[in-house]
């Protein structure tokens, strides 16, 4: 992902109230502001996000806030439609507000703690990308496992975290990973007739 340096920042927190079906950036020009000194922090931290988004989303998300495509021009590029666009933007403005809300864990602090508490080094590999990916799809296919089993082991972690009184703070974040999955998981809408014949990965 090319670094932001020179473009103009959007809070993110604000990103999602921003949509519109409509297909225009005229009525985004009034969100693009000289970043303060607290915005360059953010932008610093957005940046680290938009390396856990799937990597169609975090495209998106560029070309449309950053480097200022219009929608339609993105799904030419992408050979998919501007809903599919827009859906994608979608997905991806709730991952990113629902990533800048977790605790600040570094993930080589949160490989060692499971490291030390799971004896199964796929548990920890799993849970350590569910953290950082907060994506099943994208853990089962970055491990080469089924969907399933990432779900099954990731809950049964969950469980024997929260028995642990010296583990009840990943057991708190991943709770929350996990009652927020349906807003995080890589779906497929029922596509349009005008999807048919494009793959929406």
């Amino acid at each position: 992902m090319p670094g932001w340096a020179g473009h103009q920042m959007v809070d993110p927190t604000e990103i999602e109230t921003r949509f519109s079906n409509e297909d225009s950036m005229s009525a985004m020009d009034s969100i693009f502001t000289e970043p303060s000194a607290e915005d360059l922090k953010l932008i610093d931290r957005v940046r680290e996000i938009m390396e856990r988004l799937p990597a169609r989303e975090a495209d998106f998300v560029d070309l449309y806030y950053f480097r200022h495509l219009r929608q339609t021009d993105i799904a030419s590029i992408f050979t998919v439609s501007q809903p599919t666009v827009c859906y994608r933007l979608q997905r991806a403005t709730a991952r990113i507000q629902f990533i800048l809300s977790l605790p600040d864990i570094t993930e080589r602090e949160l490989h060692d703690a499971m490291s030390g508490f799971l004896p199964d080094p796929l548990d920890v590999e799993i849970m350590v990308l569910m953290f950082k990916t907060t994506c099943q799809s994208e853990v089962a296919k970055q491990l080469d496992v089924s969907q399933g089993l990432v779900r099954h082991r990731f809950i049964r972690s969950i469980k024997r975290m929260a028995a642990s009184e010296a583990m009840q703070k990943y057991a708190a974040l991943f709770r929350t990973i996990s009652e927020n999955l349906n807003i995080l998981r890589e779906v497929q809408r029922n596509p349009t007739p005008d999807q048919v014949n494009h793959t929406v990965d």
